[in-house]
């Protein structure tokens, strides 16, 4: 069994810090790799990239990969997806790699046409969802704080 190490970390405009994880998340169909600061949601069903790690990816994005999804209050957003690696650094400074299909969200003329709400869209946090905490144990305690992955 391997340990990653998590942190609590305050995302855009939340001031109450939260479980995050950071990985290199490389798209291979891209060629394009980047550090990212995943906020922990067991809600989330998968993994997704939001806010500025999304928007700058847009132009290269394909609409066949587009698919619609319902939130909370059944809020409608879209994402592309990517075949995508996560590598992540163990507790003994050895990386940790998992290959996903990684959503990336969708920017519409709604979002750019509306300065706020645009500047909204960037401070959305990355996700880590399930797709990778079912293949994994996730341990949170607040006090001392103890946040950590540890994969099979």
């Amino acid at each position: 069994m391997r340990k990653v190490i998590c942190r609590s970390q305050t995302f855009g405009f939340e001031t109450s810090p939260a479980p995050a994880v950071q990985a290199y998340c490389y798209i291979e169909r891209l060629g394009h790799g980047e550090m990212v600061d995943f906020l922990i949601d067991t809600g989330a069903s998968e993994t997704c990239l939001h806010g500025i790690y999304a928007f700058d990816l847009q132009e290269h994005m394909r609409i066949r990969t587009l698919e619609y999804y319902y939130g909370i209050g059944g809020i409608s957003c879209a994402y592309y997806h990517e075949k995508a690696t996560l590598v992540f650094q163990d507790d003994k400074g050895q990386p940790l790699s998992r290959v996903i299909r990684i959503g990336i969200q969708r920017f519409t003329d709604e979002h750019l046409d509306d300065p706020d709400t645009f500047e909204e869209c960037l401070e959305c946090p990355s996700l880590l969802g399930r797709d990778i905490l079912n293949k994994s144990s996730f341990f949170y305690k607040t006090k001392p704080e103890e946040i950590m992955l540890t994969f099979r």
